[in-house]
């Protein structure tokens, strides 16, 4: 009787160790045994928080990489790790597209030109005259040893539209069109060159632009054209004057979308790619700022650099 209890004993506890041992080996391997469904349960969460983690991560993807690794110091020297290799491989090549960037409307604030200023790359700085900044912006942008540019206000094809103080319109004489942009240049005596804000009667006119593109000579600055309308004269007439110039390429910011910014920066660099240079025109918007401070090392990774705007002209 008592040898049966053992025998008895023994078989139970040797029954209990071979079911610990089975839901252990269903457990370390993932899982796939339908005896124990509590246990597959548990060994399927692990793979299950994986694979939620991994959607997470797909919809917080954005079309610049700096947005994914920016996440922790551990992400962001990962991403540098990965441009600076893009980097090592683009510095090689030769004759690599270049883009400059111009920020038109400054002058109204004096903090959103500071995080223009304080961009990583060459920018371009375009004051409008005679705002309250005008002339501050004009001397940050200066010590900072940036181009500066006269935004020209000059006459849109909407009558209604008001281009500001200093603007040029095609009824003026060239005595009245001379003097405009004499006050204007005592405005901003820093500028390097000018382009046009809006502009799309005005530069259309022949007449009206070679009293400008005079006054631009004389100072032996250059025109940027803004390209507010197809059929303007100024980068044609600007070359035939013997007048350094280029054109704008790129709107960047027509919506303030911070997606639809990002969408122009790649179309802005097919242009480059596909041309070999390229002009943005962007605005002092935050969006804008926001971009713009992401794309350096991103485009010089894939081999093209922003310069000064001075290396595109004409």
């Amino acid at each position: 009787m008592k040898k049966k209890y053992w025998n008895y004993t023994y078989s139970v506890l040797l029954s209990i160790i071979l079911v610990l041992l089975v839901g252990i080996f269903i457990h370390l391997s993932g899982g796939n045994s339908k005896i124990y469904p509590l246990l597959n349960e548990e060994a399927k969460m692990p793979e299950e928080k994986a694979r939620i983690r991994e959607q997470e991560f797909q919809d917080e993807q954005v079309p610049f990489l700096y947005e994914i690794f920016q996440k922790s110091e551990d992400e962001l020297q990962l991403f540098h790790q990965f441009t600076q290799g893009k980097l090592d491989q683009a510095e090689g090549l030769k004759d690599s597209p270049k883009i400059a960037i111009i920020i038109d409307d400054l002058g109204y604030q004096k903090e959103i030109a500071e995080r223009i200023i304080s961009l990583d790359f060459p920018v371009t700085i375009s004051i409008l005259p005679f705002l309250p900044h005008s002339q501050i912006v004009a001397q940050m942008a200066k010590e900072k040893g940036l181009t500066i540019l006269l935004h020209l206000p000059m006459e849109p094809q909407n009558s209604y539209v008001n281009p500001g103080q200093g603007a040029i319109f095609s009824t003026m004489t060239e005595e009245e069109i001379r003097n405009k942009m004499l006050a204007n240049f005592q405005e901003l005596p820093y500028v390097d060159g000018i382009n046009n804000h809006m502009g799309s009667k005005a530069t259309e006119n022949t007449a009206v632009m070679r009293i400008v593109l005079n006054e631009v000579r004389e100072r032996g600055l250059f025109f940027i054209d803004s390209m507010t309308s197809p059929n303007s004269v100024g980068y044609t007439l600007s070359k035939q004057m013997g007048i350094k110039t280029a054109y704008r390429s790129v709107f960047l910011d027509n919506d303030q979308d911070i997606d639809y910014i990002r969408s122009q920066v790649n179309l802005l660099k097919d242009f480059a790619e596909k041309y070999g240079t390229a002009i943005a025109i962007g605005h002092p918007y935050c969006n804008t700022i926001d971009v713009l401070s992401e794309i350096d090392l991103l485009l010089r990774a894939e081999g093209i650099r922003i310069v000064k705007l001075e290396e595109l002209l004409e």
